[in-house]
This record gives structure tokens, sequence and C-alpha cells, in this order.
């Protein structure tokens, strides 16, 4: 009786020394190591006592082949999987792996223990085992589902703690994720499970935990009268002003459809404040409302308004509204100086209105025309061939009340610039037959044109020779007497 009392309590001694050495690290078995230790003991007692075919014995090893494969693979995940030595790294496989690889490594050391210790025949216990895993999945199909979709994630990563999800076209947080479900947090600081199976079956975005900038797209509608170009300068002015949108990468703004009530453009700017993002969509789409309100851009209603007014007469008090400022911006132009205000009133009313895009062609040197363009909104860039192949040489920029074109206006000759808008403009085009009726009744207006010709021809020769006075030489050179017969040769009048 004292020889098994003797080699029990020797077994179970050695499992605690060896317990005693591992504490220095972290191992996470703690009590279930002192059971096993316990049953080995009991186990090696057993052995001594009644022997390796009796009952007992058999019961007592198979429970101990369990713990110790359980043990074993536990000390295995404190020493190796937990990765101690670097824990700022993490574990080298998710938990999620660990867990189902502690199964597999379980139901391996049971059958183990069913062939070789209780002495059961292996196809009998693997029909069993299988028999009794098809009674299991169909009781626990949806449970199994939701198992293997958490393996799935953990494998593939698709989020990490902490990343900000829309999922269902709700905005939430991931929290924590286990064998069942994935811990979610709203921004309302509510709690949800949702099950694993949801991910494998919904379409998920994932804005990431904020570490990176995440782009958020605005949509906007305005109303048909406002240019592209002024709308998206005013969008793109409110992303650079709110707090929290990223520089780089800088803001975009698009056009994307022509509605039925206005054109909807979109805004795309760069945040990493994804956990306060409720916060900073009111900024942006409040400062669109007032950018767009400052600078007289009209978002269309949805809603039908039936207002009674005297259209006829609003509309004519716009149109003498614009022609007044037509005139007066007409007036301005160094060409028309010299004309009396009922002579370019006249040409303001018979003059078109034109707008184009930034980067657009408005005229292309070597074409020929007979209009003139007088800039109302925006600017333009005027430029000429150099001498060198594929060259040129940026003659100016011209902003409100800048004009071009004379030449092709008052002679018909090609255009001797191109002339590109920069940024957008909007402008006033005088075409030939409207200057024709004029020059018609007073044949002095061709003198009064030649020279403001003479001048403007002074100053780009100046601009492409680099010296003013070599410039003014060949202006004295040029016959004036020759430029005022073209002129009226081509409106076809007589001194």
């Amino acid at each position: 009786m004292i020889q098994p009392l003797v080699y029990g309590l020797g077994v179970f001694a050695i499992l605690e020394l060896l317990y005693a050495a591992l504490r220095r690290w972290p191992v996470r078995v703690r009590m279930l190591y002192h059971v096993w230790a316990l049953v080995g003991g009991v186990v090696a007692a057993l052995a001594v006592t009644v022997g390796p075919e009796a009952p007992a014995w058999k019961t007592a090893a198979s429970i101990g082949a369990l713990l110790t494969a359980f043990v074993l693979y536990s000390l295995l995940d404190s020493l190796v999987f937990q990765r101690p030595w670097q824990p700022a790294l993490g574990p080298i496989m998710p938990k999620l792996a660990r867990d189902v690889l502690r199964i597999v490594v379980l139901a391996a050391v049971a059958i183990v223990v069913a062939t070789v210790i209780l002495r059961q025949p292996l196809p009998a216990v693997l029909v069993s085992s299988t028999v009794v895993s098809a009674v299991v999945g169909l009781a626990l199909q949806d449970v199994l589902k939701n198992v293997f979709t958490g393996v799935a994630i953990e494998l593939e990563r698709p989020f990490e703690r902490g990343d900000w999800l829309l999922l269902d076209g709700k905005t939430v947080q991931v929290v924590d994720t286990s064998w069942r479900s994935v811990r979610l947090r709203t921004r309302d600081g509510l709690d949800l499970w949702e099950p694993n199976s949801v991910f494998a079956t919904s379409r998920v975005v994932n804005y990431g935990s904020g570490a990176r900038p995440v782009g958020i797209n605005f949509e906007v509608h305005v109303t048909y009268d406002s240019p592209p170009a002024r709308v998206k300068a005013a969008l793109l002015a409110v992303a650079r002003s709110v707090p929290g949108a990223e520089r780089d990468p800088a803001p975009e703004a698009f056009v994307t459809a022509f509605g039925d009530s206005g054109v909807d453009y979109r805004l795309r700017v760069w945040t990493r404040q994804l956990a306060q993002l409720n916060r900073f969509t009111d900024a942006v789409n409040s400062r669109i409302w007032y950018e767009l309100r400052r600078q007289g851009l009209d978002v269309p209603f949805p809603t039908r308004i039936v207002r009674w007014h005297d259209a006829a007469r609003e509309e004519q008090r716009a149109e003498e509204t614009h022609l007044e400022q037509a005139t007066a911006l007409l007036a301005h132009v160094h060409l028309f100086e010299g004309l009396a205000p009922d002579v370019v009133a006249r040409l303001a009313a018979a003059a078109t209105y034109q707008r184009f895009d930034d980067g657009e062609l408005l005229v292309r040197e070597g074409e020929h025309g007979d209009s003139l363009y007088v800039v109302e909104q925006g600017s333009v860039a005027v430029t000429k061939r150099g001498a060198e192949h594929d060259t040129r040489i940026t003659l100016a920029t011209l902003g409100r009340g800048g004009f071009f074109g004379e030449m092709s206006l008052l002679t018909g000759e090609p255009r001797s610039a191109t002339v590109t808008a920069d940024g957008g403009c909007e402008v006033m085009v005088v075409a030939g037959s409207a200057l024709a009726p004029l020059v018609h009744a007073d044949p002095r207006l061709a003198e009064l044109f030649t020279r403001s010709v003479m001048a403007r021809q002074a100053q780009t020769a100046a601009t492409l020779e680099g010296r003013r006075e070599r410039a003014l030489e060949q202006v004295e050179a040029r016959a004036e007497a020759t430029l005022l017969q073209r002129i009226r040769s081509f409106f076809g009048v007589t001194s």
C-alpha cells in the first residue's frame, strides 16, 4: 500500500516542480495543471496497484491523456503562439484559429485514447464519431456556420478591432470578435452583437480606424444657370476650410449628372475624423450652404413653388439691367472709347454671350474669324507660337474688361493668337455684322478703330521682341493709311 502511494506522490511532485519552473513564463493553465498533476499521480498509483488492464486504470489513463493534450497545448500556446518574447507584435495566430486547432488536437487525442487505451476498433470509433458529428452538425448548423465564418474572419482579417464599418447603411465600430458574433458599437454608444454569418452575406465597407485618410463624398445639386467652374471653385474652397479635412490627398469636385432641375456635383473630401464623422459631414454640408449663398449659387428646390408675378415685366427688367452692364463694360474697352454712348449701347444690344470651361479654346491662332471677344467674368490666357518648334509665348492674361480679336473684327484676317479659358470664363462676342451698320453710318469710325489697333499692335510687338523701342519703330514703319484702307475695304465704305 505504501509503494503505490509513493509512486503517485512522486509523479505529482515532479509535475508540480515543473510548474514551479515554468511560472516565470506567462503560463495560462493554472488550476487545470494541478488537476492534471493529481491525475498523473493517480494513474501512476493505479498502474502499480491494479495494473494497466484494470478498468479503473484505463479510465484514469484516458482522462490523464486528454488532460495531458490540453495542458501541453496550453503550454505551447503560452510559450510559442502568444509570442512572449515580443508581446508588442501580438500572437502569432489569431485566437479563433488557436481555439480551432485546440479542438482538432483534442479530437485526435480522443481517437488515440479510444483505440490504444480503451482498445476499441478504429472503424467503430470513426463511425461513432461520424454519427455524433452528423447529429451535432444538424442540431448546431447555425452555430457552426457562425463558427466557420468567424474562423474565416480571423484568417482573412477584413477588419481589425477599432475599425469603422458601414454595415447595412449604418456606421459602427468593431469592438471585439468571438466564436459566434462580432461585437460592434454605434456612434450613439450602443453595443450590437452581429452573428458572424452576417458578414459572409452582407457587403461591408471598411473605413479603417483613422490611421489613413478616407474620402467622403458629398452630393450637391445646383441650378443650371450656375457655371460649373464657379460651383467647383466654391466647393473646393469649402473643402479646404473645414476643420479635420486633409490637404493630402487634395479635395476634388466633379460634375456627375444633369438632373431634372439642376446639375449634380460630387465633392470628395479626405479626412481621418472617422470617430466624429457625423460632425465632420455636418460641418462640410453647413459650409457648402453658406458658401453657395455667398457666391449667389442657388440649390434647386425639390418642391414646386407657384409665384404670381408679371413675367414679361421682370424679364424686360432683367434684360435692361444686363444691357446696362454690358454697355458699361464695352464703354471701357479701349477700341470703343471714342464712340458715342448710344452707339456703344447698340453694340451691346447686338452682342451675344458665351461661357467656357477651364482649358477650353476660345479662338485658335490661324483660324478665320470676324468677331471681337470681351471678358465679362473669369480670365483668359493669350498665347502665340514662338520662333522654335512647339514653343508658345504667353502674351497676356486678360481679366474682366479685357478684349481680343479686334483685327478679325475689323479686317477679317485670321486670328493672330490662341486664347484659352483660364479657370472658366464668360465672354461677350461682338460680331462684324453688328459693327458694319455703324461704320456705314459714320465712316470716321474706321479712323478711330485704326488708331486703337495700331496702339494694341505696339504692345504685342513689345511683348514678343522684349524691347519697347524696337516695337515702336516697327509700328511707325507700318503705313497707318494701309490699315485704314483695309478696314474701309472690309466694311465696304469710302472715305
